[in-house]
């Protein structure tokens, strides 16, 4: 008796043949070529099935074949209570290799991320071994960039390298659930669950690290929000022209999350402004505009309930005991240093120093003193 061996991925998929993704009103988004078929552990991969005359006729001649074998390759795997089946035995992306299915856990991308590859989105790790361009989105478990990323998205579950740098052009937003390291970075937002390391100079960006930052360079024209302690090796500020503002002792994603809500605020106050002006014209757009400001209203409030509760949290969370702004080289006036509630504006230069807490108050000493 012949089989077929059914496939529940597409076996003649090239990367280098993509086609954008189209959307329901016929339009297609050039962003989105699916560059890569992910699958997860325990999917599906194939089967193999009896294949009667009646169907032999319709069924791809390369995949008949007079036995019940599965092309089993690299990271896939049968179940003993389903033998006819293949599934896939780690996240990572399907394909057939000299003959076999296989599923490899890291995609590697050796081009630039444009419009030749659209987003990539991937179950895995990924390095990409070119530039990410603007408007483009890269997501994967762990992801090391040896180009730039310019004004990019970048999501890494995991960890994420950086080894040529950010030049983020105000639109770059870089996150990572654990660590992140940088070259450099410039114009960029940052958020790490755990720890930013940024070897070179860190310039006019936002840093939103879970644990502690440290800059190798110079930082200048940042807004920075560390849980423990902030380093940086050679210049902290760029003199009173560059503001520069560090926020130690809280979590910095309930931070982030409070900026969110901030936006959310500003948002649905101009929406209400906007209908009580066309109520305030009577008439028929007056009657149109009553329904929408209640609704506006409503989620105003709700957003500042939000608001409030989130900073009762934000303030159960205070840990500022221990953090610290260590700067081995020179502080310039106009840096502003906030942990906890105690705050301090730099207003003179400073050499090889520490700012702490002590006393509700942000003091600064030689660095040698808190060894």
């Amino acid at each position: 008796m012949p089989y077929y061996l059914k496939h529940y991925f597409d076996p003649d998929f090239d990367h280098t043949r993509l086609a954008p993704l189209e959307r329901g009103d016929g339009s297609v988004d050039h962003y989105e070529l699916s560059y890569v078929q992910n699958v997860v552990s325990g999917q599906l991969l194939a089967e193999v099935v009896p294949l009667d005359d009646a169907a032999r006729g319709k069924a791809d001649s390369r995949f008949i074949q007079e036995d019940e074998l599965i092309p089993a390759g690299l990271g896939t795997g049968l179940k003993r209570s389903e033998p006819e089946k293949l599934f896939a035995a780690r996240d990572g992306f399907v394909l057939y290799e000299d003959g076999l299915i296989c599923v490899r856990k890291t995609l590697n991308v050796r081009k630039d991320v444009d419009f030749n590859t659209g987003n990539i989105h991937f179950v895995s790790n990924l390095n990409v071994f070119g530039t990410v361009n603007t408007g483009f989105s890269v997501q994967a478990r762990n992801i090391d960039i040896e180009g730039h990323v310019q004004g990019a998205a970048v999501h890494a579950l995991e960890n994420l390298s950086c080894r040529s740098g950010v030049k983020g052009g105000g639109e770059a937003f870089l996150e990572a659930g654990d660590d992140m390291k940088l070259s450099f970075c410039e114009y960029a937002t940052l958020k790490a669950g755990k720890s930013v390391l940024v070897q070179g100079s860190l310039l006019h960006s936002k840093v939103y690290a879970g644990d502690k930052l440290v800059v190798g360079g110079r930082m200048v024209g940042c807004d920075v929000y560390a849980r423990d302690y902030v380093y940086v090796t050679e210049q902290l500020g760029g003199g009173m022209g560059a503001e520069i503002s560090i926020t130690v002792g809280y979590h910095p994603a309930l931070l982030y999350a409070d900026m969110e809500l901030d936006r959310r605020l500003k948002a649905e106050f101009n929406a209400v402004q906007h209908a009580e002006a066309q109520v305030a014209k009577g008439g028929f757009t007056a009657k149109e505009f009553v329904p929408i400001l209640a609704e506006a209203r409503e989620e105003l409030k709700k957003i500042r309930k939000r608001k409030r509760r989130l900073w009762e949290t934000i303030k159960r969370t205070e840990h500022i005991d221990k953090c610290r702004v260590l700067v081995p080289g020179t502080v310039k006036p106009g840096v502003e240093i906030s942990i906890g509630n105690a705050y301090l504006k730099v207003d003179d230069y400073y050499e090889d120093v520490v700012f702490y807490f002590d006393d509700y108050e942000v003091k600064v000493a030689p660095s040698s003193k808190m060894k």
